[in-house]
């Protein structure tokens, strides 16, 4: 009974002290960014999914496959509620839908784009305040 109680003992310590695991793509995906991998501020990276804790990014690119998954993280100067925070996706000078950003990891903010099923072209997307300001953008393009 001690052995299998010693074992137990083992098993659960060398758990509860190992390392987290490796960022793992979503959904099929590639490659991924490490987590606490950030674009600069005022940056936008796009992937086709990202970790909704760490934010890393599955199948960073900046161009997509109409139908592909598409989202997008952006790092901004200084943290902000997601609440705050709208993203615009623009193409041809005006503005095709807002989104609300999904997920949060301190200045960091991300969207899933997938929803507006965008089709071929190229787009403008962009972090803004309730003022309009834009506080992170970034192109994408979608091909046929």
């Amino acid at each position: 009974m001690r052995r299998a109680f010693g074992a137990v003992l083992t098993m659960l310590l060398a758990i509860g002290c190992s390392s987290p695991p490796a960022a793992v793509p979503a959904s099929g995906g590639t490659t991924v960014t490490g987590p606490g991998e950030y674009p600069p501020i005022t940056a936008v990276w796009f992937g086709t999914a990202f970790d909704p804790t760490t934010l890393a990014l599955t199948d960073k690119a900046s161009t997509f496959k109409a139908g592909t998954p598409v989202v997008a993280i952006g790092t901004l100067l200084t943290p902000r509620a997601p609440e705050e925070i709208s993203v615009t996706i623009e193409t041809g000078g005006s503005v095709r839908k807002t989104l609300p950003v999904a997920a949060a990891a301190g200045n960091t903010l991300a969207v899933d784009l997938t929803p507006a099923a965008l089709g071929p072209g190229p787009y403008l997307i962009s972090f803004k305040d309730k003022a309009g300001k834009n506080l992170a953008s970034a192109s994408v393009t979608i091909t046929p």
